[in-house]
């Protein structure tokens, strides 16, 4: 199989496979010796699985495109995928012709999933202001942007509705939620996040957005991008 997409990829006028791994530690090793624009990653590999792969790939600030590869068409691990950063989520069986298509998409669209809603645009956006997509908060986080979406009065509950309705859904509690979200923020705030085009105007520099703030500045950023 990885032969024969190798094969039909060289073939392409416009593509160059640049390198191959067969296990996923081989291809961060890869990723580190080769600059790439678009990356075929299989779920299930030795050593490390895709989203293994996906998760360290996540954590440096430049990545390519990614195109996950599966036989597994469950909805939990083609989300999980997405929201660790794939572009999009190819199953098997699938034509050469098909996932050449797909290269050229994800190309064309740089990083922005190609299937867009409302909830993958929250998760990239979560990314780009510094959130780490492998942590609790960043679900968290997640979660609270699209409720607050569908009913903004939230967030003036966020103790008494918010958490509580987050921490049942993932069999936790609502301190911990409140904990999570509070660390996925400071820690992104230190890396630099408040030099984003989001927090322009907050007159706060030094301390991290609590939140609530932090909930309703995605929020309303998103209600813009819905709007315009």
């Amino acid at each position: 199989m990885v032969e024969l997409i190798r094969q039909h990829i060289s073939a392409q006028e416009d593509m160059e496979v640049v390198c191959v791994a067969y296990n996923g530690e081989s291809c961060l090793e890869r990723m580190k010796e080769h600059e790439v624009d678009v990356l075929l990653l299989d779920i299930i590999m030795p050593h490390l699985d895709g989203l293994g792969v996906l998760e360290e790939l996540m954590k440096k600030k430049k990545n390519p495109a990614v195109i996950m590869l599966s036989a597994f068409g469950k909805d939990e691990v083609s989300q999980q995928a997405v929201t660790l950063g794939a572009s999009y989520f190819l199953l098997k069986p699938f034509s050469m012709d098909q996932l050449v298509q797909k290269i050229r998409l994800v190309t064309n669209q740089g990083q922005a999933p190609a299937i867009e809603t409302i909830d993958l645009k929250v998760g990239s956006t979560l990314r780009e202001v510094g959130i780490a997509p492998h942590i609790k908060g960043f679900t968290y986080l997640k979660d609270a942007v699209l409720m607050v979406l569908e009913r903004e009065d939230l967030l003036g509950l966020i103790t008494k509705e918010l958490y509580p309705t987050i921490a049942k859904k993932h069999q936790t509690t609502a301190s911990r939620v409140e904990r999570a979200m509070r660390h996925a923020i400071k820690s992104a705030w230190n890396e630099g996040m408040q030099q984003h085009e989001l927090f322009n105007g907050r007159i706060e520099q030094e301390k991290s957005p609590k939140n609530s703030e932090f909930i309703s500045y995605v929020s309303s950023h998103m209600n813009q991008e819905q709007s315009g």
